[in-house]
C-alpha cells in the first residue's frame, strides 16, 4: 500500500471517529432543550418556536454553506462548521432565560451542517466503487454515538447544574472534535482522480447532493423550480402521503422528551435511555428491511401495511397511560420510519417512470423539510390542549395517507394504466 493510499485511509478513519464525536455531542443535548424551555418557563408552543426556529435556519442555510464548501474546501468549512457550532452550543450554557436560549440556537441553526459536509468530503476523496461502504460506516460510526450520547447527557443532566454542565461537555467535544479535523485531517487527496471519482472537483449541487440521496436537504431554489415542473397531475398523491407521513412521525417525536416528561414524569436520565433505545432498534432495522421487504409484493404495498402500522402505533402511545405498556407500543416506530423511508425512496422512483428523477427527489426533499420546519410548531400548539395530543394528530395524519392510497392505489402499472386511459 502506497503513502497516498496510507493517508487515505488515515483521514477516513479521523472522519469516522469525527462523526461518531458530533452526533455524541448532539444527542447528549438535543433531548434536554424542550425540557429545558419549560424549566425556564416556556410554554409547549414557544418550546415549538423555538424549534422551529432552529429548523427553518438549518433548512435554508443548508445551499449557502453546501456552496461555500466549494470555495474554501472542505476541511475549512468543516473547521467552521464545528467551531462556530461550538459557539452556539457555548452560549447554550448560559442560557438562563428563554431569550438567551433562542439566540444561542442560531450559531447551530446556520453552522450545524457538519455532517453534510463530512460526507461531501468522504465523497471526493473516496473512488466511486468504494462510496457506498465508506459512508455506511460513516453512518454506522455515527450512529453509534447517537445511540451513546442520551445516555450520557441523562445522567450528567441530574447533577446540580445538570443542562449547563451538558452544553459545556457538548462545547468542549465539538472543540475537539475541530482540532482532530485540524490536525490530522488533509485538506485534499491528490491520489484520487476524476476518473476515479466523478465528483471530485465538481461544484456543490453535484458534491453534496449525490452522495447524499435519501438525506434531507433544502434549497429554496430547487424547491421553485421542482414546484414549476412537477407532474402535480399525476403525482400529487404520492407527495401528500408523504407529507402525511413524514410529518405524522415528526409531529411526535419534535417534543418527546417534554411528552415524557409531563405524562410519566420521567427523569432526564430515563428519557436518555429510551432515546438511546430508539435510536438502537434504528439501526438494528437497517439490517432487517431486505428481509421485512421480502415479505411483500411490491413497495407500494410495503408502504401502505407501513403507514396503516404508523397510525395504530400513534393511536396506542396517545392512549397507552403505563410506561411499561408505552415503551412495548414505542418499539415499533423506528423500525416503521426506516422500512418507509426505504420503500418510499423506491416507490417514488417508479411512479415517475425514471423519469425527472433528480427533480421528482428535489420535489420530495422539499417536502420532507417543509414537515420537518412546522412539525416542532404544531406539535407545541398541540400539546396546550393533551400531553397526548401529538400521537394522535400523528396517528390522524398517517390515517389520511392511508386512506388516500385506498382511493388511489400507488402502484406503478395501475398508475401507468390510468394516464394511458
Amino acid at each position: 500500500m502506497d503513502k497516498n493510499a496510507v493517508r487515505r485511509r488515515q483521514n477516513v478513519l479521523c472522519i469516522y471517529f469525527s462523526g461518531f464525536l458530533d452526533l455524541f455531542g448532539v444527542s447528549m443535548l438535543l433531548p434536554l432543550i424542550s425540557t429545558h424551555a419549560k424549566d425556564l418557563g416556556a410554554t409547549p408552543t414557544i418550546t415549538g418556536i423555538i424549534g422551529s426556529t432552529y429548523g427553518a435556519l438549518q433548512l435554508f442555510s443548508s445551499p449557502i454553506v453546501g456552496q461555500w464548501s466549494d470555495g474554501v474546501g472542505r476541511k475549512f468549512c468543516l473547521l467552521f462548521c464545528l467551531l462556530a457550532s461550538a459557539g452556539g452550543y457555548f452560549l447554550l450554557s448560559f442560557s438562563t432565560t428563554l431569550i438567551l436560549l433562542l439566540l444561542s440556537r442560531i450559531p447551530t441553526g446556520i453552522f450545524k451542517h457538519s455532517q453534510s459536509v463530512t460526507r461531501s468530503y468522504l465523497a471526493e476523496v473516496t473512488p466511486q466503487p468504494d462510496q457506498s461502504g465508506v459512508l455506511g460506516t460513516f453512518n454506522a460510526a455515527s450512529s453509534m454515538g447517537f445511540i451513546l450520547g442520551p445516555m450520557v447527557g441523562g445522567r450528567l443532566a441530574e447533577t446540580s447544574g445538570g443542562f449547563y454542565k451538558v452544553a459545556l461537555l457538548c462545547t468542549v467535544i465539538f472543540v475537539l472534535n475541530a482540532v482532530l479535523v485540524w490536525a490530522a485531517v488533509s485538506d485534499k487527496d491528490s491520489n484520487v482522480s476524476r476518473k476515479d471519482n466523478p465528483f471530485m472537483g465538481t461544484n456543490s449541487k453535484d458534491s453534496i447532493t449525490k452522495p447524499n440521496i435519501g438525506e434531507d436537504s433544502f434549497s429554496l431554489k430547487q424547491m421553485i423550480q421542482s414546484f414549476r415542473t412537477f407532474d402535480w397531475k399525476n403525482l400529487w398523491d404520492l407527495f401528500l402521503i408523504k407529507f402525511c407521513l413524514g410529518f405524522s412521525i415528526l409531529l411526535y417525536r419534535s417534543n418527546f422528551s417534554l411528552t415524557m416528561n409531563e405524562k410519566f414524569q420521567m427523569s432526564p436520565s430515563s428519557i436518555g435511555n429510551l432515546t438511546s433505545y430508539s435510536a438502537t432498534v434504528a439501526a438494528l432495522s437497517g439490517f432487517l428491511v431486505g428481509r421485512i421487504s421480502k415479505v411483500f409484493r411490491s413497495d407500494a404495498q410495503i408502504v401502505f401495511y407501513m403507514a396503516a402500522f404508523q397510525a395504530l402505533t400513534l393511536l396506542s402511545l396517545s392512549l397507552v397511560n403505563d410506561i411499561r405498556l408505552y415503551v412495548i407500543c414505542f418499539t415499533p416506530v423506528s423500525l416503521i420510519s426506516t422500512m418507509l423511508r426505504v420503500a418510499a425512496i423506491s416507490l417514488t422512483i417508479q411512479r415517475c417512470g425514471g423519469k425527472n428523477v433528480g427533480g421528482i427527489m428535489g420535489m420530495s426533499q422539499s417536502v420532507m423539510s417543509l414537515a420537518r420546519m412546522l412539525s416542532p410548531f404544531i406539535s407545541g400548539l398541540v400539546m396546550e390542549v393533551s400531553v397526548s395530543g401529538t400521537a394522535l394528530v400523528g396517528s390522524f395524519a398517517s390515517s389520511i395517507a392511508v386512506i388516500i392510497m385506498i382511493v388511489r392505489s400507488q402502484e406503478p402499472k395501475i398508475n401507468t394504466e390510468k394516464k394511458v386511459q
